[in-house]
């Protein structure tokens, strides 16, 4: 392993310590917010990240990760601390708004800078079995922030926000000694046409289209989920402590899956693709409908359904598309996503306000069911086959 690609494991460590993540929903709640405020909130996020996904992941493509890297950081960190400051709903909007364009930088940049670092080497029969590395590091190293999290909250819910604005901050001169992986083929030089060109890629190629699909509605999916999580587990009765120690439960079922994701797919082959949406439909479904003892085993269930399916299809992904063209087809896939996320996290939020978190549940469940199912019957066999 070069040191590239163990400053990357570091960076990537430090940055999803994520001590947001606990508690930021907690902390609007604290602020006067509705479930229904946050889901307006979260589709802002959506809107930022969904109106600069695809140009920031050509300019990742043209001009490097490092840079792309530096923009999401300093965005982040400016994002947050506006965040931690206001309780106006317009400037936490904008806040949320800008905190999306910061999350644009980052789509397919950590699996293109890694993927690529390794074609370099000619190793990218590597990738699958360390980019599960890296995510279980960087689901460990959010577990661990869920634990600082939680005491920090215990003081004052607005520490877990300043505190990643600041780790944000201190990360840009790591991205500073990172060297740029150099590129198989020549970049698009017109900007307008490396899109074209790409979106013409996935167009001809039904595999690529469905990995990118299916890798859409699993995240669209993941993401809804943490709308309800922390007003579920607030309603049983957890403290703020409490929820902080149980995110750290969470991440380390997320960080297994991470970890034996290759050792599943070698094992199982294509039809774990199959398995992972179907099990992760049965837990949320079930969360719809059980009582309060079983929802912790139940949510352990889809962190590691979580951390399983990433590495799974990022790699599949990845072994099908050029280097030249590597973050903006990935950035496709999340623009997708976010378009999903845009249009369902609100009345998602309603759901959960008017009518009960129970039957936000049951919605997001069945709504993985329709979408994976019509993903699996429209798209080529052929494709399928493929894998």
């Amino acid at each position: 392993m070069t040191p590239d690609i163990r400053l990357f494991q570091v960076f990537a460590f430090l940055a999803r310590l994520d001590l947001w993540d606990a508690v930021y929903v907690l902390f609007l709640l604290g602020r006067g917010f509705s479930l229904a405020q946050y889901g307006v909130l979260d589709s802002l996020w959506y809107a930022g990240t969904l109106l600069f996904e695809v140009p920031t992941g050509a300019l990742t493509d043209r001009y490097g990760k490092r840079i792309s890297f530096l923009l999401s950081l300093f965005s982040t960190s400016l994002a947050f601390l506006v965040i931690a400051s206001t309780r106006s709903f317009f400037v936490m909007s904008a806040a949320f708004a800008l905190w999306g364009f910061a999350s644009s930088f980052e789509t397919g940049t950590y699996s293109a800078f890694l993927f690529d670092s390794l074609k370099e080497l000619n190793s990218e029969s590597a990738y699958e079995r360390l980019f599960g590395r890296v995510t279980t590091l960087q689901i460990l190293a959010s577990a661990l922030g869920g634990v600082i999290a939680g005491y920090l909250a215990g003081i004052d819910l607005s520490l877990p926000i300043l505190g990643t604005a600041l780790i944000s901050l201190l990360l840009c001169p790591l991205v500073l000694l990172f060297r740029e992986p150099r590129v198989a083929s020549a970049r698009d030089l017109n900007f307008r046409l490396h899109i074209r060109e790409s979106v013409r890629y996935i167009w001809d190629r039904p595999l690529v289209a469905a990995l990118l699909g299916y890798g859409a509605i699993m995240g669209a999916a993941l993401w809804a989920l943490r709308i309800f999580y922390q007003p579920l587990l607030r309603s049983s009765g957890a403290p703020v402590q409490v929820i902080g120690l149980s995110y750290v439960a969470f991440k380390l079922l997320a960080a297994a899956g991470a970890h034996v994701s290759h050792s599943i797919h070698r094992r199982l082959g294509v039809i774990v693709v199959y398995i992972i949406p179907l099990g992760l439909a049965i837990a949320v479904l079930a969360l719809g409908f059980v009582v309060t003892p079983v929802i912790l085993s139940l949510i352990l269930v889809v962190f590691f359904i979580e951390g399983l399916y990433q590495p799974i299809v990022s790699a599949l992904l990845n072994q099908n598309v050029p280097s030249c063209k590597r973050a903006t087809i990935i950035s496709l896939g999340s623009f997708v996503s976010c378009g999903i996320s845009l249009l369902v996290n609100t009345p998602l939020g309603w759901i959960g306000d008017a009518l009960s978190l129970r039957a936000a549940f049951q919605v997001i469940g069945m709504g993985i069911l329709s979408c994976m199912g019509l993903l699996f019957l429209f798209v080529r066999r052929e494709a399928w086959a493929q894998l």
